[in-house]
């Protein structure tokens, strides 16, 4: 930022630069990286069209103050025309002081420069130089110190108010126009577009998203298809009609309206389109007008939302907010099996289904939403709602969230009510792993524990009761681990016990079932005997020792059966190989 402020003030008061301080030299860079210089797109000013002719050989003004000319060594197509503003741009270049001295070539390297035309990132002599050429075009571009590097210079090879001299090849470039790269789809914006509002990440449309799209395709000067005036609508990634409206609609914004040239092969190709009279390898062109979108999203891998109204701000309800939604649910064949007029709910607090819960924490107030929620996230595969939903039932809810009041977080809480939110996500956690659900069983101890993670507002009495929920809760999400087969989780919960408490007989009994599991036998016997040994009279540590023995046990005849097959078959090979040496013939 310093970098773009000091260029800015060079540039604001170039008639003044030798009465300005020397700036900080920047740091030496490669020789490869000499020219660059990240001074921002504002500073690009393109040459006016004056009808400025630069003829071979002759050194021409391409600025009207002389501080950058141009002299053409090769000439370039003219009919490629010349690149634009955000086109990424292609260069060889040599670059050189007055007196004839080198100081960088990529011809040297042979590797070729890119750099985006008019952003800022390189040079003013460059930006404002290499938008007069053609492709294939070879230049000497002189640049005076407020079109280089300036008072400043860039040591040590080019020293303060030093006028440079670039030979430039412009090799080729990808115009921002040329949506695929080979020139199949070329995009001339009529009309600007605009961000769907603050709050929402994205300003073109993704694979998942509905368009609405207004379009007129025309062959030659003839219109041949042209949409309702209501427009079309389509998911980005299905796309509609031809291929160069899937390319073009992801690189529009809300209300954008521009023109498509389209090649053969994003229109109807070969075969062309004898029902709408558009004859073979046709090159079309099209109006298309982005009217609107809506974007769609996927939570828990399968619950999809698709918004239908959107609203700016960033903030949404939070675990246990005070909601307000009006909703009506259908089944997949159309039936509405509930509506809800402004119905309050606590969310995370299985007062609706799980999907309908998260569904609205990804609202912001005054937005409304299609949510498709599969049964593992609605009513299972019991079904509900005294049978209007049967078993295994993909259900939709149409949802607007009206208002909603947050719960207070826990760095707005006081102690008191730290621990409380602590022991009712515990409890929470417990009722969901009495119905078998250990994965939110686990989200409900980890939030339990968030809760606690802060304890300077503890007294030492509560540091211990903190201390103690903490350790329920790891124990806890140890057993969920045991449940799910997530053996690592497991231990690393029983971990953070034992760091607590070395002799918690819990985390050692559990962390052990863990080690059995992946069959780290020693480590689990370690963990048994100290279980002993802080309770002798352990049932389950005993229980689970016997078991332990035994697995030893059978662990260690399988490896001794492999190491006997083993060397069995190695003292075969001896034998055999004797034999052979015996049989054969003396030399």
């Amino acid at each position: 930022e310093r970098a773009r402020e000091r260029a800015r003030d060079q540039r604001r008061d170039e008639g003044d630069l030798k009465k300005k301080k020397e700036k900080e030299g920047r740091k030496e860079e490669d020789m490869d990286q000499l020219h660059f210089e990240d001074l921002g797109p504002e500073d690009f000013y393109p040459p006016e069209d004056g009808g400025v002719v630069f003829n071979v050989g002759e050194e021409t003004n391409v600025t009207p103050d002389g501080g950058l000319k141009k002299k053409v060594l090769k000439k370039g197509a003219s009919e490629g025309g010349r690149p634009e503003q955000g086109d990424k741009v292609v260069v060889h270049y040599t670059g050189t002081l007055l007196d004839g001295t080198k100081f960088d070539s990529s011809r040297d390297r042979d590797d070729p420069f890119s750099f985006d035309l008019g952003t800022g990132s390189v040079i003013k002599g460059w930006d404002q130089g290499v938008c007069t050429m053609e492709k294939g075009e070879v230049c000497v571009l002189t640049c005076a110190p407020e079109y280089a590097y300036g008072a400043r210079g860039s040591p040590p090879t080019i020293p303060a108010n030093a006028t440079l001299q670039f030979e430039v090849e412009l090799l080729h470039w990808i115009s921002t126009k040329d949506l695929v790269g080979d020139g199949g789809v070329i995009k001339e914006i009529e009309q600007e577009g605009f961000a769907l509002g603050s709050g929402y990440e994205h300003e073109h449309p993704k694979e998942k998203d509905e368009v609405l799209v207004k379009y007129t395709l025309y062959c030659g000067d003839e219109e041949m298809v042209s949409s309702s005036d209501e427009g079309v609508e389509f998911t980005v990634k299905s796309g509609h009609l031809i291929p160069a409206f899937g390319v073009a609609v992801p690189k529009m914004k809300k209300g954008e309206i521009a023109m498509l040239d389209i090649a053969p092969q994003y229109g109807f190709g070969e075969a062309g389109n004898q029902e709408k009279n558009i004859p073979a390898n046709a090159k079309l062109r099209a109006r298309i007008h982005l009217l609107d979108w809506k974007p769609v999203k996927v939570i828990e891998d399968s619950i999809v939302i698709k918004h239908l109204s959107l609203s700016d701000g960033y903030q949404k309800p939070n675990e246990g907010a005070k909601v307000k939604v009006t909703f009506n649910a259908k089944l997949e064949d159309g039936t509405v099996f509930e509506e809800k007029s402004n119905f309050e709910f606590v969310t995370d607090d299985g007062q609706v289904i799980p999907g309908l819960d998260r569904v609205v924490m990804e609202l912001k107030k005054g937005e409304k939403v299609l949510a498709t929620i599969p049964p593992e996230h609605a009513f299972g595969s019991e079904g509900g709602l005294e049978g209007k939903v049967p078993p295994n039932a993909t259900v939709t809810y149409e949802i607007d969230l009206i208002e909603f009041e947050n719960a207070k977080e826990s760095y707005e809480m006081d102690a008191k009510e730290m621990m409380e939110a602590a022991l009712t996500f515990k409890e929470k956690g417990n009722a969901y792993f009495k119905q078998g659900n250990y994965k939110v069983a686990m989200q409900k101890y980890g939030k339990a524990v968030k809760y606690l993670e802060f304890d300077q507002k503890y007294t030492e009495e509560e540091k211990r009761a903190a201390k103690k929920v903490k350790m329920a809760c790891w124990n806890n999400e140890a057993q969920c681990g045991l449940k799910t087969k997530a053996y690592d989780g497991a231990k690393k919960s029983c971990n953070k016990v034992l760091a607590m408490d070395s002799q918690n007989i819990k985390a050692l009994y559990r962390r052990a079932q863990s080690y059995i599991a992946t069959k780290d036998y020693i480590e689990a016997s370690t963990d048994l005997k100290n279980a002993l040994l802080v309770d002798p009279n352990c049932k389950e540590a005993k229980v689970e020792m016997k078991r332990l023995l035994k697995l030893q046990a059978e662990y260690n005849n399988k490896q001794k059966k492999l190491y006997a097959n083993m060397f069995g078959k190695m003292s075969k090979m001896d034998t055999k190989d004797k034999e052979e040496n015996k049989e054969a013939p003396s030399a």
